[in-house]
């Protein structure tokens, strides 16, 4: 019976954190957080972290990290415009996916077939990816143009959304290659024991992460109006805070869910927007987001070990 009840505490958390933010935040700005202008920042913010989580969830279920995703949204972001203007509207799309996939593809490969631990990896590739952008793009600025612009519009962002959430959603709670990505997250040699090729799961799932990564970057160069080396500049951040606060564990495994870090992603948009609103410091709002993060990584293993111990 504890047992039950400790589980369902554990499952309601996101909402109750969300609920609490918003409350806050409400009384604190004087409704300010709730005007129209605002609450249309929030989803413009929110939605390209929901979009750069759903890649990078495959990554953390199966207990790996990937830290590539603000400078590969640069990258991405960059190559996607030039294409858009030179080669037209349809290539934005096809080449954003290509170049994340790619990235995701070499570290794919690094960790799986290298053994290369994942942070290192993806720590080394977040350095090269920065340094070719900014060989690439010197100090210009790569202007958005076509399909790119049209991002900007409110339904067809919710609507490309709102499909990706219902892709991922199927492939990590209803597939074969979901079920084994938290698979490996739980025990990845009774994996190996069973038959199953964890190396070209894991490769796949960086994969996935690199794509999902491309696609946000159009999110970001749509805001902006164009692409700029200091594009996508702690956007990494941004989801993994939405991945670990929406409760998704950080060494993977079973209890991996994309409703958390749909959840998650409001919660770091309205943390950061709130306290900006009520004019704290960007010093401030980064040693806030730093201790928050902190934080849901702490409770995360915290519960972890006591659903373990029971």
């Amino acid at each position: 019976m504890r047992a039950t009840i400790r589980k369902h505490i554990t499952d309601a958390m996101p909402f109750l954190i969300l609920l609490l933010l918003v409350v806050v935040f409400g009384i604190a700005t004087r409704g300010a957080i709730f005007a129209r202008s605002n609450l249309l920042a929030l989803f413009n913010q929110s939605v390209a972290t929901i979009v750069g989580a759903l890649g990078m969830m495959f990554v953390a279920s199966i207990g790996g990290t990937d830290i590539t995703h603000g400078a590969l949204a640069a990258v991405a972001g960059a190559f996607a415009a030039m294409a858009c203007a030179s080669l037209g509207s349809w290539a934005a799309f096809p080449v954003a996916i290509l170049i994340g996939a790619m990235s995701g593809a070499v570290l794919g490969f690094v960790n799986a077939r290298l053994k290369v631990p994942s942070f290192m990896a993806s720590l080394a590739m977040l350095i090269a990816l920065r340094a070719y952008v900014g060989l690439v793009m010197s100090s210009n600025v790569v202007f958005a143009t076509g399909i790119i612009l049209d991002l900007k519009n409110f339904w067809v962002k919710l609507g490309i959304t709102a499909l990706l959430v219902a892709i991922i959603m199927f492939v990590m709670e209803k597939s074969r290659f979901g079920h084994y990505c938290k698979a490996i997250g739980e025990n990845e040699r009774a994996m190996q024991y069973a038959g199953i090729n964890t190396a070209l799961v894991k490769f796949f799932a960086f994969v996935v992460s690199g794509a999902m990564a491309g696609i946000a970057s159009l999110y970001l160069v749509s805001r902006v109006g164009g692409a700029s080396t200091a594009m996508g500049s702690g956007f990494e951040m941004q989801v993994m805070m939405a991945m670990f606060i929406g409760g998704i564990p950080v060494f993977g495994g079973m209890k991996t869910k994309t409703y958390k870090l749909i959840l998650g992603a409001p919660m770091v948009i309205i943390l950061e927007n709130g306290l900006v609103i009520c004019g704290t410091s960007g010093s401030v709002t980064q040693l806030v987001r730093g201790f928050v993060l902190l934080g849901a990584v702490y409770l995360m293993s915290a519960v972890q070990k006591r659903s373990e111990a029971a």
